[in-house]
């Protein structure tokens, strides 16, 4: 007892046990200050879901402890990884956070409801967007591509010809596409045969043969017999397409007005352009 008086005396004992306290002491707050990993109830269920989704059951008691223990591990090796900077420099990692911050700043700008009037005022300035397609009438004649020596242009050229001299029906090439057209879409004709057939079947006149015109396929020598123009289409008949029309409009200006603020608060520096 006596020795335990005199040790208490000395300040060797006295540095020992505050350094002692502060040490624990230090330890404790540290322990507290550790960045914490926290799955709540909602991502529990969402991870069983998944799981349900692709084995098409839901996951037994062990299972859901491996799931669970694998998405721990997935954040704390994603979270070490972001401490060390390894995200720096990869392009595909910078893609897909600033897609991430897309989808988030999409989530942000989600537009109010529309009024009716505002939906009517949108619509009266795109309406051409919601017309009905023009649409033609015409006969073609064809002329292979395969020809040797460009002997389609040439053989479409002659029959053209002799069409405009004889006033006969001209003779071509068989054809996988119908070689008469009733009533038929632009747009359909845009992509089957291409911009200059289309732009053809647009200007030429009534009634005559025209070409050679290319496609694709080889040369044709057409004759348009009807040209309907683009039909209107009332409001009622669209609303659901112009709200949707006007939300996206009014998410892509917030969007560009969030990039705008964004590039306010960073300096941007191009190696050969000037500061921006």
């Amino acid at each position: 007892m006596s020795f335990l008086r005199r040790a208490a005396r000395e300040p060797l004992a006295h540095f020992l046990l505050i350094g002692g306290l502060l040490f624990g002491g230090l330890t404790l707050v540290k322990s507290l200050q550790r960045p914490s990993v926290t799955l709540s109830a909602q991502d529990l269920n969402q991870l069983a879901q998944y799981w349900e989704i692709q084995m098409q059951r839901p996951p037994n008691r062990v299972e859901l402890q491996g799931i669970i223990r694998d998405r721990i591990d997935e954040e704390l090796m994603a979270r070490e990884a972001l401490r060390l900077g390894l995200d720096r420099g990869d392009m595909i990692i910078r893609r897909r956070l600033a897609q991430k911050m897309a989808f988030a700043t999409d989530d942000v700008a989600q537009a109010a409801e529309p009024s009716d009037q505002s939906l009517r005022s949108y619509y009266a300035k795109t309406a051409e967007r919601y017309a009905a397609p023009a649409r033609v009438a015409f006969q073609q004649v064809f002329f292979s591509g395969d020809r040797p020596h460009g002997g389609a242009e040439k053989a479409a050229a002659q029959a053209l010809e002799r069409a405009e001299e004889d006033q006969r029906e001209p003779q071509g090439d068989p054809f996988l596409f119908p070689l008469a057209y009733d009533d038929v879409g632009l747009q359909d004709l845009l992509r089957d045969y291409g911009q200059a057939f289309v732009k053809t079947l647009q200007t030429a006149p009534l009634g005559t043969w025209t070409g050679p015109v290319l496609s694709p396929y080889g040369w044709h020598i057409v004759k348009v017999s009807a040209r309907h123009a683009p039909a209107a289409i009332s409001f009622d008949q669209v609303r659901d397409q112009v709200r949707d029309a006007y939300l996206a409009e009014q998410r892509s200006q917030a969007n560009a007005a969030f990039l705008r603020d964004l590039r306010k608060r960073y300096r941007v520096i191009v190696a050969g352009v000037p500061d921006s």
